[in-house]
């Protein structure tokens, strides 16, 4: 296969790179800018001659302060990126849906590099999407100008675009695995659920989703309207974002983040929408089996909450005060009892860690399983291991610690960081489970190959669990009581 492929919306030239080629900057889509913005995504323009694919394209304008590379941000960002190996023919092809509470991200982040997959058979495959108020922020319930979800349209885009091109670069469009973490999980779990993506991949992983924060008319009012008033724009008036520099977005996109538990404690974030594109619940449409022909793997970290709970800015309850106002607003307070027995014995900051665990990722994470593997395969793991440096600043198995192991790029990247002093024996090993299993499951459909011991599939009565850690180990339902306690609980569903 010559670096030059033909796609069909014409030619790309990439490069070859420590024996693999690499196609970077890629557009899949026409760009969301002028009359586009806050529209769904259109189907790229094709173009003449060949395209030199070299350099990452534009990330995501960012809505949370924070700095992954050196990529200029712009709404012209829809590219993706392809790894293969020399000579791809007919490879299973992985696709990376990155995270970052549907605010921050780009698939030009070292973090997200593809090249060990393809060192290891695979073709691997990142896309951006559009973030926070660009992408995930529904003012069509002012104005029917605006278009809602439109990062999750952007995400079917790339499917579209890679179930239909990925072939010329050696992959297999009949074995595509769709994978992501944190908001990029929850992104996994919507495209089960989402109409449009039906027959664009076969398998999906989801590493600590956030299956419900999927907003309903009623959760949605609630966070734009506090995004509108601390922009001082009347909701008759939302037209005025349509021209809005996005860097005067970012303020009021940082305050809700931080401050919508504030007012309604529990609440979500912004994110997507129930609409045509996610018709219901994701949680609902898998129980009546949505995602029947697609095999799973989810599962969390032992101290996902931790990331989440601080002393002022939060995104999840911060004390007892905050958890009964979150119940009896959500005219559940009877369950308040419930929950102190739960986490009875811990420091409360703990108790509002296991909280924020419990009420963003694990509980939801059970019911996708539980009701998922009731149509397929499905594999359920949790994360334990916490290295030396995330233990000494009291985050433990923190939320997306994960990530490098998973993705074998320890050598790449911001997350890299967490690992550092940690025993190379003892990283190396999960690094070797966590990462091949994510192979095997791309290739063969099953994790098990190579494994010290066997995974078993997951079901709704035993719940098997794969815990990875210094000596991995299966452990049958971990979290009953924790379930019990939660899942009848619901929040802003009215």
């Amino acid at each position: 296969m010559g670096l030059v492929v033909e796609t069909k919306y014409g030619k790309v030239e990439g490069f070859s790179e420590e024996g693999i080629n690499k196609w970077l900057g890629i557009p899949y889509a026409k760009p969301p800018i002028g009359k586009l913005r806050f529209k769904r995504t259109e189907k790229c323009v094709p173009w003449a001659g060949v395209k030199e694919t070299k350099n990452h394209g534009n990330k995501p304008h960012q809505f949370l302060d924070t700095k992954l590379t050196d990529i200029p941000a712009s709404e012209d960002c829809l590219f993706l990126n392809i790894w293969a190996p020399r000579e791809a023919k007919d490879l299973p092809v992985f696709v990376w849906i990155y995270g970052g509470a549907y605010s921050i991200g780009e698939c030009s982040d070292p973090n997200y590099d593809g090249t060990n997959f393809a060192k290891d058979g695979v073709i691997y495959v990142a896309f951006n999407y559009r973030l926070g108020v660009l992408g995930f922020y529904d003012f069509s319930i002012y104005d029917d100008s605006f278009d809602s979800n439109c990062g999750v349209a952007d995400q079917i885009e790339a499917l579209i675009w890679i179930k239909e091109n990925i072939a010329t670069f050696g992959g297999d469009s009949n074995n595509i695995t769709i994978a992501g973490e944190s908001a990029g999980a929850a992104s996994v779990i919507n495209m089960l659920a989402a109409p449009k993506s039906k027959g664009l991949f076969n398998k999906a992983i989801a590493e600590s989703p956030i299956p419900g924060c999927v907003h309903n008319h009623y959760s949605t009012k609630l966070n734009m309207n506090l995004f509108l008033k601390v922009t001082k724009i009347a909701p008759g008036e939302v037209y005025k974002l349509k021209t809005l520099h996005p860097d005067e977005m970012k303020h009021a996109a940082e305050y809700l983040l931080f401050n919508n538990c504030n007012l309604y404690p529990g609440i979500f974030l912004p994110g997507p929408v129930i609409d045509d594109l996610i018709p219901e619940h994701p949680i609902d449409a898998i129980s009546k089996g949505c995602a029947k022909d697609i095999k799973l793997i989810i599962g969390t970290n032992d101290d996902d909450g931790a990331l989440f709970v601080k002393v002022e800015a939060t995104m999840f309850p911060s004390s007892w005060e905050q958890v009964r106002k979150m119940l009896e607003l959500n005219h559940c307070i009877d369950k308040l009892e419930d929950l102190h027995q739960l986490y009875d014995g811990l420091s409360e900051n703990k108790q509002m860690k296991e909280l924020a665990k419990d009420r963003a990722f694990l509980i939801d994470s059970i019911k996708v399983a539980d009701r998922q593997s009731g149509y397929n395969s499905t594999w359920m793991y949790r994360f334990d291991y916490a290295p030396i440096l995330t233990r000494l600043v009291g985050l433990k198995s923190v939320h997306g610690v994960e990530v490098p192991i998973a993705l074998d790029n320890l050598g790449r990247g911001v997350i890299r960081r967490f690992w550092k002093g940690a025993p190379k024996k003892v990283m190396y090993k999960l690094r070797d489970d966590m990462h091949t299993a994510w192979v095997n499951f791309a290739k063969n459909s099953d994790p098990n190959r190579d494994l010290d011991m066997y995974w078993p599939n997951y079901n709704a009565e035993i719940r098997a669990t794969f815990i990875f850690n210094e000596n991995n180990r299966v452990v049958m339902n971990p979290s009953e009581k924790n379930y019990d306690v939660w899942n009848d609980i619901k929040l802003y569903i009215d």
